[in-house]
């Protein structure tokens, strides 16, 4: 007995996200200026540095998967005035549907 079976798939793909972020740095300096006297000042900049994190997100695959069984059913016929039943083998199918769930990483 041949089985021949049917696969319905629906995919979700989600793109991997990195976030980042310019965060402040302060690095500072000490300086010489020219004044009537002299004295020293702090000479102050600002640095930024990029961050970045990665966060996860859950990914989804829905399939459906065709199984099938053999059941039997009990079949009746009458040949010159007498019952005879026996048992016929079928086949029984339908769409199992399934679901399979990851962590990925999501880049911004």
């Amino acid at each position: 007995i041949s089985k021949t079976e049917y696969v319905k798939q629906t995919k979700c793909n989600l793109e991997t996200e990195e976030q980042c972020h310019d965060t402040p740095q302060k690095s500072c300096s000490t300086v010489q200026k020219a004044v009537t006297k002299h004295r020293d000042e702090k000479k102050c900049t600002t640095k930024y540095e990029r961050q970045c994190s990665t966060t996860y997100e859950q990914s989804c695959t829905s399939t459906t998967e065709r199984q099938c069984t053999t059941v039997t059913e009990r079949e009746c016929t009458t040949v010159n005035g007498q019952e005879k039943c026996w048992d016929e083998p079928r086949e029984k199918c339908w769409d199992e549907p399934r679901q399979e769930c990851k962590q990925v990483p999501k880049e911004k």
